[in-house]
């Protein structure tokens, strides 16, 4: 009984969207209000099943609906991605029932909506490489579908136009690779790829184009111009972006990861993801529009998925994704509530200035506080948690982020009742999250392939990615080091720059 809750749970996750996609299609010009609150409201029943699914694989009970190509199933990877691409759908429409309200094309929202969410759930589910293929395609198409939705304007078409041409590259080397595996193979069974006898040839060449598949959709390097160009649609697209679309590449490289994976396509993910992230990082820089600036973090959170996928670091990879979409996707839903709050902060006088001596001690305190904390929350609670490289992995976006909060407390209060006060706080903040980061590692590694890096490998990079800010830190009043700067400044904006089109500007 309990079985057939779980196939019925599982078909009515799959179902709802498809069905607020098919209503809006049908009744949106005539009850906008009404789809639109619908199309929430399935997505929030679609979050509620999957979270009951996740407590269900949990306990270690699977389930799997469907038949022939089209088998579906519920692990623990996969109810993850469910929540995040539920979650995330939830949110957007919700906030687009308001957003929207009295737009004429807010029919076309829920309708794309609907289809991307599901396309992306049944991407997440399947357990085949044809029903993967069928959700990773239909989901860019909903999601070309959304960028024109206002389709009178000419950056909207232009946005269309970049992200067509880029996943018609990437959908058709999947399509492609999809063909060479059952041939090379005879079965298109995920579970069966660890015993593909695909030989060498065959091997790089299909490894290559599901590579590329992955890079073109998550908008990376040389595919990433299509991303900063999607601006033109409702901000709730921009939202729905992070629901397993534009994070959809780390997602393929997971669920393919048995196959085998040759140096070369190795180095491919490794070298652009690494390429995109330090170029995302800097347009993200000198973006003088928050929009703007968050596409290109997006683009550059990208980069450090798509790079955890060529370490192995299949966990690292999960946690990311799933935290950034929910982190972004929130960044661009209260993007207008950000700037309203920009203006008022500028508006307020200017905070003094510290000295020499107290800026460096704040700036001292902030980057070797995390870092000591990070370390003690990972003794302390070794003796319960098994460490994983994944972990050490995200210890990077953790110690970056207390520096940064550390920077902006102890420029209130450079004093050692200040530095005192971040300590307290930092401890058991670090504590949580190496707990929850442990928590979840171990959630996911019964459907995670075993990591392929070695822990000292992962080190060596986040001491590098450390050690290389540091460094420029030191020289960058120097003559040699402003130039420079001034050099990068003007190249990284030009780059950042899509040539803008006439046509009126989005909402």
């Amino acid at each position: 009984m309990l079985v057939c809750d779980e196939a019925a749970a599982l078909l009515l996750l799959l179902s709802a969207p498809l069905s607020a996609a098919l209503l809006a299609a049908a009744l949106g010009r005539r009850a906008p209000v009404l789809t639109t609150r619908f199309g929430s409201l399935s997505a929030g029943t679609g979050f509620l099943l999957a979270a009951g699914l996740a407590v269900s694989a949990a306990r270690g009970e699977g389930v799997t609906i469907g038949t022939s190509v089209f088998v579906f199933g519920a692990d623990r990877l996969a109810v993850t991605v469910l929540l995040l691409i539920f979650g995330v759908s939830t949110v957007a429409q919700a906030f687009a029932v308001r957003y929207l309200a009295g737009d004429s094309r807010a029919w076309w929202f829920t309708a794309g909506a609907g289809l991307l969410t599901t396309a992306s759930a049944v991407m997440a589910t399947a357990t085949t490489i044809v029903g993967v293929a069928v959700g990773w395609t239909a989901a860019g198409v909903a999601l070309c579908l959304l960028l024109g939705t206002y389709w009178h304007l000419e950056n909207a078409r232009d946005g269309v136009r970049r992200a067509g041409r880029a996943f018609l590259i990437g959908d058709s080397a999947l399509w492609f690779a999809v063909g060479l595996i059952y041939v090379g193979t005879g079965s298109v069974t995920l579970t069966d790829l660890p015993a593909s006898q695909l030989d060498g040839a065959s091997a790089a060449v299909v490894a290559v184009l599901i590579v590329t598949a992955a890079l073109s959709r998550s908008a990376q390097i040389p595919f990433h111009r299509w991303l900063p160009a999607t601006l033109a649609a409702p901000t709730p697209v921009s939202a729905l972006l992070h629901a397993g679309v534009v994070n959809a590449g780390g997602i393929l490289l997971i669920r393919l990861s048995p196959l085998p994976s040759p140096m070369l396509a190795t180095a491919l993910i490794v070298t652009a993801g690494a390429a995109t992230m330090a170029y995302g990082a800097a347009a993200m820089l000198v973006k003088p529009d928050i929009k703007g600036a968050l596409a290109y973090s997006t683009m550059a959170q990208m980069g450090f998925m798509i790079l955890t996928c060529g370490l192995g670091l299949w966990a690292a990879t999960v946690i990311h994704l799933v935290a950034h979409g929910f982190y972004k996707a929130t960044l661009f839903l209260s993007s207008g509530s950000a700037i309203a709050r920009h203006r008022r902060l500028i508006a307020l006088p200017p905070a003094p200035r510290l000295d020499g001596r107290r800026r460096l001690f704040s700036q001292i305190a902030s980057a070797a506080m995390p870092f000591v904390a990070l370390l003690a929350a990972t003794g302390l609670l070794s003796t319960w948690t098994h460490t994983h490289a994944a972990e050490q992995a995200l210890l990077l976006f953790a110690w970056v982020t207390g520096a940064a909060a550390t920077w902006g407390w102890l420029q209130r209060r450079p004093d050692i009742a200040g530095t005192v006060s971040a300590a307290a706080v930092l401890l058991p903040c670090a504590v949580g999250y190496v707990a929850v980061i442990s928590a979840i590692t171990a959630f996911l590694a019964p459907s995670l392939p075993d990591t392929t890096v070695a822990p000292v490998e992962v080190w060596v990079t986040v001491t590098a990615a450390a050690i290389l800010p540091g460094a420029l830190a030191t020289v960058r009043r120097s003559p040699v080091a402003m130039a420079l700067r001034r050099t990068v400044y003007t190249q990284a904006l030009s780059a950042a720059t899509v040539q803008p089109a006439t046509g009126g500007s989005p909402r």
